[in-house]
């Protein structure tokens, strides 16, 4: 069972501060000024948690100084997380009041960088979630003279390649995940309500001593699907026989998240037009992992999961995305689908090439073009040179469960 609050090596610690710090270096900043908030299960702490080993339930703000012999501070949102903050914080802890810039920009002064320049980490580069708007209003209004660069996009790239001690922990997150997707397949019974699906994930991931993450589902009936994506928000509607349940879910390891996608059938094997599905994203998967390779571009991911278009199927969700604790690049979004069947004379652009030891989601969703059928068949991988190896254990199959 993991521990309560996992903490890595010193060696690692000390590895992820030297890469910010030489970001800093980089770009001439004398800090950064990193903000966290809840988010998703709290990941979008994620870049205040990669220098910090905290994850807030509520919004935090560090202060990293280049300097390496000068003390960082982590500005906790509400009081009473204090404490907490201080049995799992690597660096020194402090309540931000009411007015965290406040509390930033006195910090700031302190180092003497009143009117130096700074660089700001905010949430999410790829969806432009940074520092709240009234926060860096104050910040602004407090030190006018002060230079902000948006390091955003270039701190998270430190975390996209993950060392030994993440992958591990990504190992105990896809156990975690696994234990999930199983109990939905052996729990599941006829007439009990899809929100009641939420607690055997939730409640499995828990009692392994893991922290929920994702728990999407949509159930329907398999000879009159109606939709093709699984819901953020479950409903009442009962389990029955001759159900799909499509799914995405991810447990936590202390801020590590697996995450698994399989259709589960209630009851009664996969009709022809669910296996035809199932088996073209099987195909889709084996084709993809094949292909993520290190220095492998973007172009030859979308060309590996050709067979979805060849077979008169879309997607709908990412067809790829880098992931660990959020997401990352490379993204894949469905604008792929404009380039199948492929076509020689009309190549999808190159993108980004991807890199040992990254973490990425694949995630081939077919769905028919009115958008009433789909699945996700899916799992967390790391690049290696062989292809993608899968963290999960859970097999590559139709999930029957008894009802």
């Amino acid at each position: 069972m993991p521990e309560r609050a996992p903490k890595f090596t010193a060696h690692e610690m000390a590895r992820r501060w030297s890469l910010a710090r030489d970001l800093m270096r980089r770009h001439d900043l004398g800090a950064l000024v990193v903000f966290g908030t809840s988010g998703v299960n709290r990941h979008n702490q994620a870049n205040v948690f990669w220098l910090t080993n905290h994850l807030d339930l509520h919004h935090t703000y560090l202060v990293a100084p280049c300097e390496g012999s000068v003390e960082p501070v982590l500005y906790v949102g509400l009081l009473n997380h204090v404490p907490a903050a201080r049995e799992t914080s690597e660096v020194p802890v402090a309540w931000g009041g009411y007015d965290p810039a406040s509390s930033v920009a006195s910090r700031l002064r302190a180092l003497g960088l009143g009117r130096g320049r700074v660089g700001l980490v905010g949430v999410n580069a790829t969806f432009g979630i940074g520092m709240p708007y009234q926060h860096y209003q104050s910040l602004r209004a407090a030190l006018p003279e002060l230079h902000v660069e948006d390091v955003t996009a270039e701190f998270a790239g430190l975390r996209a390649v993950k060392s030994t001690e993440e992958i591990a922990r990504l190992r105990t997150a896809a156990a975690l995940t696994d234990t999930a997707m199983a109990a939905v397949a052996s729990d599941v019974r006829e007439g009990m309500p899809e929100y009641v699906l939420l607690a055997i994930i939730e409640g499995a991931s828990r009692a392994a001593g893991g922290q929920p993450h994702i728990a999407f589902l949509r159930s329907m009936p398999m000879d009159n699907p109606t939709g093709c994506v699984p819901a953020q928000n479950p409903s009442g509607r009962r389990i029955r026989r001759g159900d799909v349940i499509i799914t995405e879910i991810s447990a936590s390891c202390w801020g590590y998240s697996g995450q698994i996608h399989r259709p589960v059938f209630v009851g009664a094997d996969p009709t022809p037009s669910w296996r035809r599905m199932f088996e073209t994203a099987y195909e889709a998967y084996q084709r993809m992992a094949g292909a993520v390779r290190p220095g492998a571009a973007v172009r030859e991911i979308i060309r590996a999961a050709s067979v979805i278009g060849e077979r008169g199927y879309r997607i709908y969700d990412d067809l790829v995305h880098g992931y660990g604790v959020d997401i990352h690049p490379p993204v894949i979004d469905r604008s792929c689908c404009d380039y199948w069947p492929w076509d020689e004379a009309r190549p999808a652009p190159e993108g980004r090439c991807v890199e040992q030891n990254m973490a990425i989601v694949i995630q081939p969703n077919p769905v028919t073009p009115d958008e009433r059928m789909g699945l996700q068949l899916g799992a967390l991988t790391v690049v290696k040179d062989g292809g993608a190896e899968c963290l999960h254990g859970i097999p590559f199959e139709p999930l029957l469960a008894r009802g």
